[in-house]
């Protein structure tokens, strides 16, 4: 090989390892940017909304305007299909990742388990043997919290308490905000369910709407059937994600615990950060997470990106108890939307990129659908 011809061959080299560095991000993963000829293939988390809404009373009788309030019984998720084929719901779960976004643990080796698989701490189940739960092509579903009209429960509740102070005549006048509370009532599915609800909590649940399932259930000291790893929040730190259960309720109430010659799929994970505790996840292989989304506070995100999600978003830039009550009824009723590019829903595995905060959806108010920012 001649002079000129090594210069030659030391140039391609060069090019193609710059080639080779653009297609990665900083953290060595494959960036993933749609345009507008790609198109999504799965079932995607098309809103969430966890924050609330705000309430204040402002009492006539003792002349004083009570702190603002948020309440947050009011929550949903929206799964869409964005594809021309008809999905299932039947064998799916929703999930929340077993790490605090908004912390930076330090992890044993054997044990960082972050880009190995989806570590989940809590998850409900949809019913369904197959094909029980079709969503048609377009379709979307709302899992609700409470699928009730929290406006009317609210106002319910408060005329109940009111019985108990015959002195203080109620007013309803006196309240302010609750009137942008949900009607969830129509909602598709509910992730609490009623067999596993304190008894102050069961007033909340809709009959007529099916519950999401407990993977595993046991029998607790009082004789009682008791769930085990079932979420009841969507907390705003954070991460959920909708999976294909990668085993049967049956395979994992037996399988799940390590035993002789088995691993087992809930796993112990060992924190070397002196500040934080050892914790349990379960393992959900990649391949089995239709879709995620992080949640974290703009202000308190820590945690690495992973192979999964690059990215956070939230509706606040601390976590609410830290946000000035003032503050209250600007966050009030804001959603996490996956944000439409003009011809289809982007998915880029990037929460900050594929969501924007936006008037929830289901909301009351004329603003319905404004870009907050």
């Amino acid at each position: 090989m001649t002079k000129h011809s090594l210069s030659r061959y030391g140039l391609y080299l060069l090019l193609a390892l710059v080639a080779g560095l653009s297609s990665c991000t900083r953290n060595g993963m494959p960036k993933k940017q749609s345009n507008a000829r790609s198109r999504v293939d799965h079932l995607i988390i098309k809103e969430v909304f966890y924050i609330g809404h705000y309430w204040q009373r402002d009492s006539k009788k003792y002349g004083y305007l009570s702190p603002k309030q948020m309440y947050d019984d009011d929550q949903y998720i929206v799964i869409y299909n964005p594809t021309d084929e008809v999905k299932y719901l039947d064998g799916l779960a929703l999930c929340s990742n077993a790490i605090d976004p908004s912390t930076s643990l330090q992890f044993a080796p054997k044990d960082n388990f972050v880009n190995q698989y989806y570590g989940v701490g809590s998850m409900m189940c949809f019913p369904g043997t197959g094909k029980d739960h079709p969503i048609q092509p377009k379709q979307e579903v709302v899992i609700a919290k409470y699928a009730i009209d929290h406006k009317a429960n609210y106002v319910r509740e408060l005329e109940e308490a009111s019985k108990d102070e015959p002195d203080e005549p109620f007013d309803i006048k006196e309240y302010h905000g609750y009137e942008a509370f949900l009607d969830l009532s129509k909602a598709d599915f509910e992730w609490t369910n009623a067999a596993f609800l304190s008894s102050d909590a069961k007033g909340k649940n809709n009959p007529k709407v099916p519950d999401l399932e407990a993977i595993y259930t046991y029998t607790d000291s009082y004789g009682k059937l008791a769930p085990a790893y079932n979420f009841h929040d969507v907390s705003e730190r954070s991460g959920l994600a909708l999976i294909r259960l990668p085993w049967t309720k049956e395979d994992f109430a037996k399988n799940h615990k390590d035993s002789k010659g088995h691993r087992g799929y809930l796993h112990y994970i060992t924190v070397t950060s002196s500040s934080f505790a050892d914790f349990y996840v379960i393992e959900v292989p990649f391949s089995h997470v239709i879709d995620c989304i992080t949640i974290c506070p703009k202000r308190l995100y820590q945690m690495r990106p992973t192979k999964l999600d690059r990215g956070y978003n939230a509706v606040t830039e601390v976590a609410s108890r830290n946000t000035p009550k003032n503050e209250y009824p600007r966050i009030s009723g804001l959603a996490l939307s996956r944000r439409w590019d003009g011809r289809k829903f982007v998915d880029d595995d990037n929460t900050t990129s594929d969501f924007e905060i936006k008037v929830a959806s289901r909301s009351n108010k004329d603003s319905q659908g404004k870009i907050i920012r």
